[in-house]
């Protein structure tokens, strides 16, 4: 099987996104002033403090944002796919490309948003090499953030993964090298700071870490910062892009604005970091190691 039958189709480029951007802002199907361009945009929970000030910021700029929350039950990207949304903003782009390779959809990313480390949590130890052999680990059962946390520990060189390990299908049993036994369990992820008193270490989503009271600065080990599989994108549908142009140029701006940037670093004091990164940049560099390997 192709790598492009993996993860099926391959994102829109930043590159694309902006020649779509260009064309399409001399459209009559624009909205007819700059002051009506509006989007109506899907998140979650744990990020709804930060969509809410960007809607409120984006009125600054003759943008109308509506801001819906659902909640972790309600499959956001089916949702924008039925037309329910113009846009939904909560995954990272590896998740984008593996849902839209299942579901054979063809789902776009438009923006990027905020990068949020994985980390290594323990309530028994200080530092990764305390790690003993044996020791339990609890990871996410999620396949998106199940591999990004196997390549987490391989990065941490608590194990080895094979060369052609499979971001789409690769579990635990793909592991080649695992020199301190690790018991490796999985659970869901919202449950993983809950299991802390029964493992040695937990790798905690950093959303859901969050809301359990752990700073990203506390871990034993996290992700680098700039790792563009796990960038969070703001989702689109290409012929929403196309006829709301303006909107999301307009969102770019209020996106990547010095206060919206204040507002991540002081209201989420690390554990969301925001990403100054394009999207053409991060698409361009996720395809290239991971979309043609």
């Amino acid at each position: 099987m192709s790598k492009k039958s993996k993860w099926g189709r391959l994102l829109l480029t930043g590159s694309m996104v902006l020649a779509v951007l260009l064309v399409s802002a001399c459209s009559s199907k624009e909205t007819g002033t700059a002051g009506e361009a509006s989007l109506k945009i899907g998140t979650t929970d744990i990020q709804s403090d930060l969509w809410n000030f960007v809607r409120d910021q984006a009125k600054e700029e003759g943008l109308k944002i509506e801001v819906v929350t659902l909640s972790g039950q309600v499959d956001m990207n089916q949702s924008l796919a039925d037309g329910d949304l113009e846009a939904n903003a909560f995954q990272h782009i590896a998740y984008l490309t593996s849902w839209n390779g299942i579901h054979n959809s063809s789902l776009v990313a438009a923006d990027t948003t905020i990068i949020a480390p994985l980390g290594i949590y323990s309530k028994k130890i200080k530092n990764v090499d305390e790690i003993k052999d044996g020791a339990k680990i609890a990871i996410p059962n999620d396949q998106s953030n199940l591999v990004r946390a196997l390549k987490l520990l391989e990065t941490a060189k608590l194990i080895k993964l094979p060369e052609d390990f499979d971001l789409a299908k690769g579990g635990v049993d793909q592991i080649a090298e695992n020199p301190h036994k690790l018991d490796i369990i999985t659970a869901q992820s919202g449950m993983l700071p809950r299991v802390l008193d029964d493992v040695d270490a937990a790798i905690i989503n950093n959303g859901v870490a969050l809301e359990a009271g752990y700073k990203l600065d506390t871990s034993l080990f996290h992700e680098n910062e700039e790792e563009s599989a796990y960038v969070n994108v703001v989702a689109t549908k290409e012929d929403i892009l196309k006829d709301k142009a303006e909107a999301f140029k307009k969102l770019n701006t209020v996106l990547h604005s010095d206060k919206v940037k204040e507002y991540i670093q002081q209201r989420y004091e690390g554990n969301f970091i925001p990403v100054t990164r394009t999207i053409d940049d991060v698409v361009e560099t996720f395809n290239k190691e991971y979309g043609k390997k």
